[in-house]
């Protein structure tokens, strides 16, 4: 029985394809963030440096010619028609001991759209400062000026740092478009990168799951002789193929060879014992009797083996149209001398397949016994046949003990014996469910087991049709 598939994952190159995609998003975030402050603190130095040009341009002019404070009006009306600021800026100078008269120049700011106008003007230290405006923050210098030691004013000078939004925001547009089309292009070049390098995986996916299906160690996944990782890869597993191939067939070598060479002493042995029994009698006869059965036991198991081998080594069975009803009803025959059961044939009629005929009365006498070592004297068993798909589908089911699900992967398997035929069968080989499914096999087809929801199982044969009657 096969594995339970296990829970399905996205395929690899999505994977390292998503995973390439994070990390070149990452990068381009942080290389944003970077790219961002290292602009915002560019502009505010540059909005810095124009207020600290106006404020050294008033104080080499205005405030160095001005000696008291009328001079100081005169100086900065004509500094402030000879000097216009640029808009979202403004230059504000209070005159000391002029009833706190206030000359401005505005490029569209008031100064009274800051917080605490009057404190600014009233200052006497110069310092720069941030404050909040109606369109946002304002940047702002004050400094004082001085005739002599004394202070004839004040000047501020102010400016909205909205721009620097703007620029910025028109930047982080222009990243992110960027970023956008540059993380399109480098997923789908690096999509086509990782499916050009995974390539060969696939390839080597692909020939190991034909070797697992097919069963055909000779077969090789290196292919192209590469010298990098998956080249290597590919060479390692061909040299365990190699290995296994090698070790399968002495195994099977072994199997044939001692299989072949025991069949003929345990006949010369039954010989003997045969030409004994007539010299013997009562306990005697007995012990002889059941040697003799244990040696036929022995003989069965060898030629089990043999079959085994030589089905293991390809040996091709006969492959002819064969009328599914009458091997089903000889197996029914069969299963009578066995043992009394309550058995039934359901069989689709004019259904043939292509098979042995030999052999699949073989496969199904063997599923009809292994029922019957299963099912008590009022068990029931069921032997039906239907069209599928181009297929047969043979059915032996059962209302026996039925069989854990823990054996079920483990039932085809050689000498595998659970609880349950070991308690029916204790002298039993394991091998009859084992040589049943390489017999179907040989014939193109595949067998199954289903436990029944009640109680019992099921197993289904399944082999090619045939159209046209012998």
């Amino acid at each position: 029985m096969p594995a339970a598939p296990s829970r399905q994952s996205l395929p690899l190159p999505l994977r390292l394809a998503v995973v390439y995609g994070l990390l070149i998003a990452a990068t381009l975030l942080v290389v944003a963030g970077v790219t961002v402050a290292i602009a915002r603190a560019h502009l505010e130095r540059t909005l810095d440096a124009q207020l600290r040009g106006t404020a050294q341009s008033y104080q080499q002019g205005p405030a160095l010619r001005a000696r008291n404070t009328s001079e100081l009006v005169v100086q900065t009306r004509r500094w402030l028609g000879e000097h216009p600021l640029p808009a979202g800026e403004m230059a504000a100078i209070r005159i000391a001991g002029d009833r706190g008269r206030v000359l401005t120049s505005a490029g569209g700011l008031d100064l009274f759209e800051i917080q605490t106008p009057r404190l600014l003007l009233t200052d006497a230290h110069g310092h720069w400062w941030t404050r909040s405006g109606s369109e946002g923050a304002v940047r702002g210098l004050t400094v004082p000026i001085l005739s002599d030691g004394v202070q004839l004013g004040t000047l501020v000078l102010l400016a909205y740092e909205k721009p620097i939004a703007t620029t910025l925001s028109a930047l982080l547009f222009g990243i992110g478009v960027a970023s956008a089309i540059g993380l399109l292009l480098a997923l789908l070049v690096g999509v086509l990168v990782v499916r050009r390098s995974l390539r060969p995986l696939t390839q080597m996916t692909a020939e190991v799951a034909a070797i697992e299906a097919t069963g055909d160690l000779s077969r090789r996944i290196a292919a192209g002789g590469n010298s990098d990782e998956v080249g290597r890869l590919a060479s390692a597993f061909d040299r365990m193929l190699a290995r296994l191939e090698g070790a399968f067939a002495a195994q099977r070598r072994f199997l044939a060879d001692a299989s072949h060479e025991l069949r003929t002493p345990l006949t010369v042995a039954r010989g003997q014992l045969e030409l004994l029994a007539g010299e013997l009698d009562g306990d005697k006869r007995s012990s002889l009797a059941l040697t003799t059965d244990e040696l036929d036991r022995m003989a069965r198991i060898v030629e089990d083996l043999l079959l085994l081998a030589r089905l293991d080594e390809g040996a091709e069975l006969r492959r002819e149209p064969v009328e599914v009803e009458l091997v089903l009803r000889e197996a029914l025959l069969r299963a009578m001398l066995l043992a009394p059961r309550d058995l039934s044939v359901e069989a689709e009629p004019d259904l043939y397949v292509l098979a042995d005929p030999d052999r699949l009365l073989q496969v199904l006498t063997n599923l009809v016994a292994n029922a019957i070592q299963h099912t008590d004297q009022s068990g029931r068993i069921a032997l039906t046949s239907q069209r599928q798909n181009g297929r047969a589908l043979l059915r032996v089911s059962d209302n026996g003990r039925g069989i854990p699900p823990a054996e079920l992967p483990h039932i085809f398997e050689r000498f595998y014996r659970g609880r349950n035929a070991k308690a029916a069968t204790p002298d039993g080989s394991g091998l009859g469910l084992a040589i049943a499914a390489s017999l179907v096999t040989a014939m193109n087809g595949s067998i199954a087991v289903d436990p029944t929801p009640a109680r019992g199982a099921t197993f289904t044969v399944s082999l090619p049709t045939s159209e046209n009657a012998p």
